[in-house]
């Protein structure tokens, strides 16, 4: 097997993307700009980040919501986000922003009422 290091990898079409095809005679390939996750985020409560990627920051915008800002924004407000939480059948997000995921907790409870707990998100689309 060969190995090859580079610094950078540049694609030559507009977007610069590069596709990776998965093997020989294998039809199945990934865009690497549009393939991969943008952003993921893994918080203890609100405004307490575990671990992450591309969020430079996380506010509690009150019981159960989470305010994860990105460091690099998304190139609109068709980003995909998806994720959950000790409470997952109950949660949501709001429209996304270019730079804000907003994240809300409920409680299993039927009065569906928010609630602080250990969250995760994670997002695709393309960056700006």
């Amino acid at each position: 097997m060969s190995t090859l290091r580079t610094n950078a990898l540049e694609g030559m079409d507009a977007k610069n993307s590069i596709t990776i095809v998965a093997g020989a005679g294998n039809v199945t390939t990934t865009n690497v700009q549009e393939g991969l996750c943008k952003a993921w985020c893994v918080s203890s409560q609100p405004a307490t980040v575990e671990d992450s990627f591309n969020v430079s920051s996380q506010a509690d915008g009150g019981t159960g919501n989470y305010q994860s800002t990105l460091t690099n924004n998304m190139n609109s407000t068709s980003s995909c986000p998806t994720g959950g939480s000790q409470y997952a059948e109950n949660d949501g997000f709001a429209t996304p922003t270019t730079s804000v995921i907003q994240q809300y907790l409920l409680s299993r409870t039927d009065s569906l009422s928010n609630q602080d707990g250990r969250a995760y998100f994670h997002l695709t689309g393309d960056l700006a």
